[in-house]
This record gives C-alpha cells, structure tokens and sequence, in this order.
C-alpha cells in the first residue's frame, strides 16, 4: 500500500508541474506522428491516418500555448546561470537558455499565425525557429561532452594518485607488501558512464533531438517516422527525469 501511495504522489506531483504536463503531451505528439506515418506507409484506412495527424497537430497547437511566456523563464535562468564559476559551462548554459527564449518566442508567433490572431510569414519564423532549436541542442551536447570529459579526467587523476601509493602491508609479522590491482583506463571510462547517468540521458536526449531540427532545416532526409521515433526517445528520457529528480543534470 505503501508503494500504492507513493506512486499516486509522485503522479500528483508529476501532473501538478507544467513540465511534465507538456513532456506527456510531447510523447503522445511524436508517438502519433510516428504511428499515421507508419499507417501511411503499410497503407492502411486513410481515416485512420487523418486521425492521428491531426492528434499530431492539434497537440503541437497545445504545447505552443501551454509554452506561452516560458521564455521569460529562459532568460531568468540564464541570469542565474552565469554565475557557474566553471567557464564552459558558465558559457554553454547561458547561451542555451537564451537561445531557448528566443526560440520560444518565435514558436508563439508562429501559434498566432496557425490560430489566426496575426497574419505572419510562417515559413520564415519556422526556419527562424528550428535554427535557434539546433543551436540550443548543439550548446547542450557541448556541455554533455564536456561534462562527461572532465568526470573521466577527474576519475583518471584519482586512479593515477592511488596507483603511486598502491601496496599495503598485508598484515604479515615481516611487513611484506602487495600490490593492488589498478584499473586500467578503459575501465575507469566505462565506470564514469555507469556513474554518469544523468549526463549520458542528457546525451541521449539531446542526440535523438538533434534530428528535429536538421529536418525541419531540411540538412538531412529523416522521414516523419524517425523523426517520430526520435521525439518519443527524448520525451521519455524528459518524463524519466522529471518524474526522478536525481536524474536530472545538474547544472543545467
């Protein structure tokens, strides 16, 4: 019963948040966009089809309004971001919260558009857009590598410091010495990805981002079904960390 109630608050408190309400609307988007793209091509009942597109459009719709004024959240949290006393991530996280507000703003002038309120060249804000999105992914890859670079680097300093004191008296009466068994350096790699989970879903989330915007840029050919797919990965890996605070990237 315990856990009963555990899960229903965490679900309270999951739904309760604006994030997480946009983060399962932007599962079921992208699922639907794979799912009539997937239809369409195994040529099924076009009705069908036309049902799940417009899920995928009318829940594109929805997300840009519940998004209205985040940009002012962006830009606040760059202010604070800026005081990271580490350089590049001082650096790589401001200008991706900045990027983020501007491409947000524009991602509201283009629901004005579709809704009617202001008549606005939506191919143009479109690209506008999906050019400062592919900047705000690139800035955030910069800082997983990065990020992930300086735990190998810190965890390789840790291995070198312990191999330069690596025998301990092993208890006998003539104080003889053994020597411990240190890691080599593929391990000590694979050892900071097992421990660098927030930092490898970040990764993840951000590389199967990636093709969104590069579509919609027309810089590669991904068809609706990967781009689909890839929206539902990074949805997902969005709702695990905001379901699971501990593995969320921090900073960010």
């Amino acid at each position: 019963m315990a856990d009963d109630s555990d899960f229903v608050g965490h679900l309270v408190k999951f739904n309760s948040l604006s994030s997480g309400r946009d983060k399962l609307a932007r599962l079921v988007q992208y699922a639907s966009k794979f799912a009539w793209w997937y239809l369409q091509k195994g040529h099924y009942d076009p009705n069908v089809i036309i049902k799940f597109k417009n899920v995928d459009n009318a829940l594109s719709t929805t997300r840009k309004v519940l998004r209205l004024g985040k940009s002012i959240d962006f830009l606040h949290s760059a202010l604070r971001s800026i005081h990271i006393s580490d350089t590049v991530l001082r650096l790589t996280i401001t200008l991706s919260k900045i990027n983020q507000a501007c491409y947000l703003l524009f991602d509201h002038i283009i629901w004005a558009g579709r809704i009617g309120i202001a008549k606005v060249d939506s191919a143009k804000w479109k690209d506008l857009s999906a050019r400062f999105w592919l900047v705000t992914i690139i800035l955030n890859l910069i800082r997983d590598v990065y990020g992930m670079w300086m735990v190998i680097i810190e965890e390789l300093q840790l291995r070198n410091k312990r191999a330069s004191k690596s025998t301990y008296g092993n208890g006998d009466v003539n104080h003889k010495y053994k020597t411990r068994r240190i890691p080599n350096d593929t391990e000590v790699v694979l050892s900071c990805f097992q421990e660098s989970v927030p930092l490898i879903l970040d990764f993840i989330r951000n590389m199967s981002d990636l093709v969104l915007p590069l579509a919609a840029l027309k810089r590669i050919n991904a068809s609706a079904g990967m781009q689909g797919a890839m929206g539902v990965v990074s949805s997902v890996i969005g709702i695990i960390t905001t379901w699971n605070p501990d593995l969320r990237l921090v900073p960010s």
